[in-house]
This record gives C-alpha cells, structure tokens and sequence, in this order.
C-alpha cells in the first residue's frame, strides 16, 4: 500500500531529509511513558540514552512527576517549554495516541512510535490503527513506527531504544533498516562481533508513515554509508524503493535484502507481527534482480554479505586462492567456490615456489594450498602464505582457512598480511579456541571473518554482485 502520508508541498512538514537530519542528531529527546519500574519500556529506554552517553536534553514524561534515573520528568507534554526534537512513545496504545495528539501543538520534528496495538493487532487494533492515519494526515512532524524498537547512531551516541541487543557499536559504513526490531539487534550484534562499523540503524516497525524507502533514500544518500541492510516484510511503496535502491547500486554502493513472508506461512505471520502484506516473492525477486540489491535468503546470510562488503575492497574478478591448515576444509571451500560460479586456478610458478619455503613437501602448493597442521608451530608462516597467494597476478580474492590457533601470533600474522593487500580477503576460522584478545586484531581491521566455509560463501557471493553480476 502506498503511503498516505507521504510529504507534499505545503502539507507543512519540513522535508524528510530536514526531519532525519534531526532524528540523527537530536538536541533534546521526550520519552512518554517514561517509568521508574525496571523492565517496562520506558524505564529501559531512559537507561541506555544515559548508559550510552547520549549528550543533548532528556525530559522524561510521567503522570506523576519527580525524578526519574536522576532526570527531572513533567507530567504532560504541554509541561514543556520550548522545542522538542524528538519524542518517543512508550506507553499503552490508548495513552500513545493521546500523546501524538498533543505533539500537533507543539514544536515537534519526529516521534518514534515503540507503542504496539495497531494493524499488526488485527481486529483489534484496527480502530487504534484508523485514529492514528487520522492524527498523522496533517501532522507537522514524521513517524517511525509504531510498534518499532528504534533508533541508533553511534558515532552520535545516540541509542533511543529498550532493546540492549545495541550496545557496544562502533561507527562504520553500515545503515540498516528493518521492519523487526529483534532481527535488527541480532544482525547489529553479529555484525559488531566481527568489527563491522555501524552508521545507523532504524527499526521502521509498521511503517504508518515513514517507509523502507523514504529511510534507504536517505541512508544511502549519507557519504558515511557504503553498505544499507534491509529487512522488509512489505515494501509499501516498492516504486521509490526501487528507484532509491538503482540510485545507490549506480552509485557504487551496495543494498543487501532480507524479504519476509516468502512462504504462505511466513505471509501469514508477517501481518501479526507488522500488519503487513508480503507481496509476490517472485516479483519481489525480480525487483531486486533488476536493481542490483543483494537478496539474502535469511538474516545469518545477509550478516556474511555485508561483513565482506563493509570491507570496501571490490575484486577484478572470479579467480579464488585459498590457503588451508587442513585439506578437507580447503576442498569444501573449492567446491563451494566453484559452485558459485567462482574459478579456483592453478597458482603461478613464482607463487608455488614462494610458498614452498612454509609447506612440507606432503602438502600442497597449487590451489587449494594444504599448509597443513605444520604451521601451527610456526605462527609467521601463515601470514605469509596469505601474502604469497593474494600477491598471485592470478587471483582475486583470497581466502585463508584456519582451526585450532595455539598463538596470538598466527592471528597477528594473518591481520597484518591482510593489510599488506588491497585484494578481498576472507577469513575461516573454524576452531573454539577464540577470546575477545585475539578476536581484536581483526576486529579493529574489520577483517571480514567466518565460522565455516558455507558461511564465506555468501560473502563471497556478494562480492560477485559488486562486478555487477547476479550471485
């Protein structure tokens, strides 16, 4: 359904780009529903605004009054003098809307709806959903949600949400917007465990007035942002985010998508969880097919696409190195490879004799490379290994595969070969033996790294779709 609240000339909405401007960087916050009780949303959301070093003006909104985590609250929004930014509805559905209301009188940006009860309620909610169009026809300001867990910009210190599945983030080059909330906290986690940095994230919930596309139109447009991750369950105005998605891939960026709702089931589920129609997935397919976004089956998947795409490192073309400690993972990636479409060629001379300084005469030395369990002994080797093969005129994209690691070294060695190349290299590291010490040295060089060879498959499907082929 196309939004019916879209900005028209003299609606008297500043323009969306002016409106996330301020959402991005707010200057003072309101949060109705603001509580004392541990565990309701607006005590939690208060929590991490603080917790995460938010620096601009916090009014907490309760009925009674006082101090709440050590902030002075007004008891209605109509206590407060002068302009707000932003403000945050996390009450009762009833109470929400009451406030939204009371946002038309005054000098009100944007409101972040984490309220459910709307069209994702059903019958239930239909009345509730009917009386918020109705609020937000003429309002001045811009929605995102309801029933959304937020908004987070890390380099703004910025974490309006209840969710803690956000905490920790670094800045980068990664938007990400989603109609779930969880599965954006699940994504964001994975992706800050690997030292992919953030941008922004917005969980767009039901989407009543701002959509996918207004938010990838203006994410993607930000000169921060090299890589926007989608979760959509609905695209409600699938024309603008198609022309927004073909303006970015044009660009040089990347768009990576999850759909929701592709089976009848899934179609069921998504209109109790966002009043959503999930549309044909075959069409959905082809949009996307045409735009160049990225299609990612599931959420783990779309994780392994972006990690190798954050990189910023684009190949020049199929050809795959692969060095392994262990011969039967190095083939599982060669089939993998080249199944994808992938060529896994001979190393040149040059390169073979290079590399037969580290490998015992039992290994191998062509492509895949068996290192074999030797140089677990000798931590330097395969850092140098990884250096002889993404060096090779014949290869592309690099990808070294390790288990077990008795030393910080073998992980330095491998981090700093990863430097010396401007080449997409990935990273299997397949063993438990990790701790968040030796994770580091790749997390502060985003080096792109997996847990098993199918998983760097989807990333390296995704660098194939930077030389604009369809993975």
């Amino acid at each position: 359904m196309a939004n019916s609240n879209a900005n028209q000339p003299g609606d008297g909405r500043p323009s969306r780009a002016e409106a996330l401007d301020v959402l991005f960087n707010p200057r003072s916050i309101a949060v109705v529903g603001a509580s004392r009780t541990k565990g309701k949303l607006g005590q939690a959301v208060l929590a991490l605004l603080k917790k995460n070093g938010y620096g601009g003006k916090i009014i907490p909104v309760n009925p009674s009054g006082g101090e709440i985590e050590g902030l002075q609250a007004v008891r209605s929004l109509d206590e407060i003098e002068g302009a707000v930014d932003v403000v945050v509805l996390a009450t009762p559905v009833g109470i929400a809307l009451d406030a939204l209301e009371a946002c038309k009188a005054l000098d009100v940006k944007m409101v972040v709806g984490v309220t459910s009860g709307f069209s994702e309620a059903g019958d239930d909610g239909h009345e509730n959903e009917a009386r918020l169009r109705r609020i937000m026809h003429d309002a001045p300001f811009y929605l995102i949600g309801p029933n959304c867990e937020g908004v987070v910009k890390p380099s703004a210190d910025l974490q309006l949400t209840f969710s803690p599945m956000f905490d920790g983030l670094r800045p980068g080059p990664v938007a990400m917007i989603s109609q779930s909330g969880a599965l954006a906290g699940l994504m964001a986690l994975r992706l800050g465990e690997r030292g992919v940095g953030i941008n922004a994230i917005v969980s767009s919930g039901n989407e009543t007035d701002l959509t996918a596309a207004d938010l990838l139109d203006y994410l993607g447009n930000d000169p921060e942002t090299r890589v926007v991750l989608c979760y959509v369950e609905e695209l409600r105005e699938g024309r603008r985010f198609v022309e927004a998605a073909r303006r970015l891939t044009d660009a040089g960026k990347h768009v990576v998508a999850v759909k929701g709702g592709r089976s009848r089931a899934g179609s069921r589920a998504v209109q109790s969880h966002t009043g959503a129609m999930a549309g044909d997935d075959r069409v959905i397919s082809a949009i996307f097919r045409e735009t160049g976004v990225i299609r990612a089956r599931e959420s783990v998947a779309a994780v392994d696409a972006v990690t190798a795409l954050a990189a910023g490192r684009k190949p020049a073309g199929k050809r795959v190195g692969i060095i392994s400690v262990t011969g039967g993972l190095g083939v599982e990636m060669t089939d993998l490879a080249e199944s994808a479409g992938f060529e896994v060629p001979v190393l040149a001379e040059t390169t073979q004799t290079a590399l037969s300084q580290y490998v015992p005469f039992y290994g191998s030395v062509t492509n895949p490379v068996d290192l074999t369990g030797v140089v677990l002994a000798n931590p330097t080797y395969v850092g140098r290994c990884l250096e002889a093969v993404a060096a090779d005129p014949g290869v592309d994209i690099a990808i070294a595969i390790v288990t077990f690691v008795p030393d910080q070294l073998f992980i330095e060695a491998l981090a700093e070969a990863y430097e010396k190349t401007d080449k997409p290299v990935l990273i299997i590291w397949t063993g438990s033996a990790r701790s968040d010490a030796s994770d580091e040295a790749f997390r502060e060089r985003a080096v792109p790294v997996y847990d098993s060879p199918a998983r760097a498959a989807s990333g390296l499907a995704a660098l194939m779709a930077m030389q604009g082929e369809v993975a």
